[in-house]
């Protein structure tokens, strides 16, 4: 079921646009961590290295361009334990290897230069992202068309 089809069935759902596949796999779902990052993927390292039992990591980066918070290496992280996928408000980069992945990526664009690593951020935090509340223990749904976001799972 594609996102279009989500919301011809439930279309008071939100919905995020404008961000883009990065990886072979281009539609994904599950249930929503989040984390909060300042131009710091500390966090997610740590996140992505636990079981992500088909969960989806939502990393919000305010959008910055400043620096990539995903890179191939991470993603082959969340790959190898079970995370469905990641969306990036924010940049990725190695987007030549992420290309080739078949992990779930969504970001809104790619930069070539590598985060800090100070300990920032915030795990299971609660931000918007073009006016849609984004937070732990949602659904997503994401492919080409955009992003749905859901308090409940929805049946496929």
């Amino acid at each position: 079921m594609t996102t279009p089809d989500i919301l011809d069935l439930h279309p008071e759902l939100p919905f995020i646009l404008d961000f883009n596949c990065f990886s072979n796999k281009k539609s994904f779902f599950g249930k929503l961590v989040t984390v909060n990052c300042p131009d710091d993927n500390s966090l997610v390292r740590e996140i992505l290295s636990t079981d992500g039992n088909k969960s989806v990591l939502f990393i919000n980066g305010n959008n910055s361009k400043n620096v990539a918070l995903l890179g191939d290496n991470l993603a082959l992280l969340g790959k190898q334990n079970n995370w469905s996928g990641v969306i990036v408000n924010g940049c990725v980069r190695d987007v030549e290897i992420l290309q080739s992945l078949d992990f779930g990526i969504y970001a809104r664009g790619s930069c070539p230069k590598k985060s800090k690593k100070e300990g920032k951020g915030k795990l299971n935090s609660i931000f918007k992202v073009d006016n849609v509340e984004i937070k732990s223990s949602q659904w997503v749904y994401a492919d080409e068309n955009g992003i749905v976001i859901s308090e409940h799972e929805i049946v496929l």
